[in-house]
C-alpha cells in the first residue's frame, strides 16, 4: 500500500492506493489484437481488424508475382538473360538473372501500378510484355523468347 500527502495552499490531503497489477492488461489487450486478425472468409484474404472505429474491418492489400521462363526461338531455355521490369510511372527498374533452367520471379509487386518486362541477352532484346493495373491475377507467368544471336 502506498500513502501519498499533497499539500496545496491551505488543505492537506491525504491517499492511500492499492498496488495495481497492469500486467494482466496488456495480456487481455495483446491477446485481443491476436484474435481480432483473421481471414475473411468470402474473399479469402487477410484482415486486420480493430483499427480504432469498433466493427471495421482493413483488408490487407494483394500483391503481385510475375515470373516466368526466357527461351530461344527453338523453346530451349536460357541461362544468364537479364530480365528487366520497369514500373511505368515511377521509372523505377528491376532486374534479375535467369537461372539455368532459364526461369524468373518478381515478387511482391503492387497491384496498383502497370509494368513493362523484356530480356536481353548479347545485344538481343526479347518482345515487351505490358502488365496493366487493372489486371486483377496475382500471379502472371510469361515466356520471354530472344531472337536467334547470328
Amino acid at each position: 500500500m502506498t500513502t501519498r500527502t499533497t499539500i496545496r495552499a491551505v488543505t492537506t490531503k491525504t491517499r492511500t492506493s492499492k498496488p495495481r497489477a497492469r500486467g494482466g492488461f496488456l495480456f487481455a489487450v495483446a491477446l485481443g489484437a491476436v484474435l481480432s486478425a483473421g481471414v475473411n472468409t468470402a474473399t479469402g484474404a487477410p484482415t486486420v481488424r480493430g483499427s480504432g472505429v469498433l466493427g471495421e474491418t482493413t483488408k490487407v492489400p494483394k500483391l503481385r508475382t510475375i515470373e516466368g521462363t526466357v527461351c530461344s526461338k527453338e523453346g530451349s531455355p536460357i541461362q544468364g538473360a537479364v530480365v528487366y521490369l520497369q514500373d511505368s510511372k515511377s521509372l523505377s527498374v528491376k532486374s534479375y538473372l535467369s537461372d539455368a533452367k532459364g526461369e524468373f520471379h518478381f515478387r511482391q509487386l503492387s497491384m496498383n501500378a502497370d509494368f513493362e518486362l523484356w530480356a536481353e541477352l548479347n545485344g538481343k532484346r526479347s518482345k515487351s510484355k505490358n502488365i496493366s493495373q487493372f489486371n486483377s491475377k496475382t500471379d502472371l507467368t510469361y515466356k520471354l523468347k530472344l531472337p536467334d544471336s547470328k
